[in-house]
């Protein structure tokens, strides 16, 4: 019953709300868009849980982290310290708050951005190694990137109108035929994947392992 019970309820949820997206709007059926939607709402007051549980492991985590006085417990009483601060102000003020506004705006959103524009240097290293001309596929990888940077680089066009068309085309045609690839294997595996769960062959949702 610990096993099927469990597999029982999340079959029934998942084609309810799978249905809920094809059935029309017939009288007969609106119970199935009725319980779509309470679904959802469950799914979305979950997730504002499970939130709230990754704040608090974090909270648990750091704090530990200060109290054994870790090598790096600055950067968690830091993090604790403006964890603290942006969720009493968020809480007590609302996000209108001036400097709620100003925590956000001057100091995440330019660490986000550097985090991410960090990732460039991580690619740059990745390309070199990529670009290692020891195969065939390796000489077509390397030439497709040359004339792409080329072609939407201001360099390309001065050097050649060839290298913009040629950019275009690749981006146009092989590239978004690769992508739609994909993404066509990858939505093929997600339907692979909720089929066995559907029918309990996939358990480890569960913690079980066959």
């Amino acid at each position: 019953m610990k096993t099927y019970l469990p597999v029982l309820i999340m079959t029934v949820i998942a084609l309810l709300i799978i249905l809920d997206f094809f059935v029309a709007d017939a009288p007969s059926v609106q119970w199935i868009k009725s319980s779509g939607l309470v679904l959802r709402s469950w799914g979305i007051v979950i997730a504002a849980f499970a939130m709230g549980l990754g704040a608090v492991n974090l909270l648990r985590r750091h704090t530990v982290a200060v109290s054994r006085r870790e090598p790096e417990a600055f950067y968690s009483v830091l993090l604790l310290g403006s964890m603290l601060v942006v969720m009493v102000l968020g809480i007590a003020s609302g996000t209108d708050n001036p400097t709620y506004s100003f925590l956000f705006n001057n100091i995440l959103s330019p660490a986000s951005a550097t985090m991410y524009a960090s990732i460039a240097f991580y690619i740059v290293t990745a390309a070199y190694r990529s670009f290692s001309a020891k195969s065939l596929e390796s000489w077509v990888l390397l030439i497709t990137a040359v004339i792409v940077m080329l072609g939407k680089a201001p360099i390309g066009s001065v050097i050649s109108d060839i290298f913009p068309k040629a950019a275009d085309w690749i981006q146009a045609i092989p590239n978004t035929a690769g992508m739609r690839a994909i993404v066509m294997g990858a939505a093929l595996g997600v339907v692979s994947s909720a089929v066995k769960m559907f029918l309990g062959l996939d358990r480890t949702y569960l913690g079980l392992h066959d």
